[in-house]
C-alpha cells in the first residue's frame, strides 16, 4: 500500500441528527390542510346564487335572508316619484319581472344610467318580509305581496356582454305578462 492510500479514512460515517424537532413537518402539514379547508369554506359560504325572478319567488322561503343575485327586467323606468330620501339614505322603489312573475324591489341609492324599462338587470341583495322603508309607498302594478327584494347593487345589461344568448332570453322572458291585463 502506498502512503497516499493509507491516509484515506474508510470508516463509515454516522449522520448527525438534524436539530429540527420531529413535530415541525406535522405542523407544516396541518397548516397546509387548514389553509385548504379555510379556502374551500370561504368560497362555499361567499358564493352567490344567480336566480331569475320567478325562481327566486318560488324559493323565497328556502332562501331566507341569504344574499343572492336576482335577474329580472324593470316594468317601468325609475322616475322621481320612485326615489325617496328617508333620513340620510336614498331609496329607489321599482318592480322587476321574469316569466310573468313580479318582484318588488327597494334599492339603496340611485339606479345606474342605463337602468330602464324592459332592460334586464341583475340585483344583488336579499329578501325582506315586512314593512317597506317608506310605509306610504305602494308599488303601482307591482306584486305588493308583503315581500320585497332589498338590493344594494344594480348591474345593467350592456352591449359587450359575452353571454348574449342569456341576455336575449332575459329580454324576451323579462316582459310584463300581457295575459294578466285582461
Amino acid at each position: 500500500m502506498s502512503e497516499s492510500e493509507s491516509s484515506i479514512d474508510l470508516t463509515p460515517r454516522v449522520n448527525a441528527r438534524s436539530n429540527l424537532p420531529r413535530w415541525i413537518p406535522g405542523l407544516v402539514l396541518l397548516a397546509v390542510a387548514l389553509t385548504i379547508i379555510g379556502l374551500v369554506w370561504f368560497l362555499a359560504t361567499n358564493s352567490q346564487s344567480f336566480l331569475e325572478a320567478d325562481q327566486a319567488v318560488a324559493e323565497r322561503e328556502d332562501l331566507g335572508d341569504k344574499r343572492f343575485q336576482l335577474l329580472g327586467s324593470p316594468i317601468s323606468s325609475a322616475g322621481p316619484d320612485q326615489t325617496i330620501i328617508i333620513g340620510e339614505a336614498e331609496y329607489t322603489f321599482f318592480t322587476v319581472t321574469f316569466d310573468g312573475v313580479l318582484v318588488d324591489v327597494v334599492s339603496r341609492g340611485t339606479p345606474p344610467d342605463l337602468f330602464d324599462q324592459g332592460v334586464p338587470v341583475v340585483l344583488e341583495g336579499r329578501w325582506q318580509d315586512g314593512p317597506l322603508p317608506s310605509n306610504d309607498y305602494v308599488f303601482i302594478d307591482g306584486a305588493n305581496d308583503g315581500w320585497w327584494f332589498a338590493a344594494d347593487r344594480i348591474l345593467v345589461k350592456h352591449d359587450n356582454d359575452y353571454r348574449k344568448e342569456r341576455i336575449d332570453d332575459a329580454e324576451n322572458r323579462g316582459q310584463p305578462d300581457k295575459s294578466s291585463d285582461s
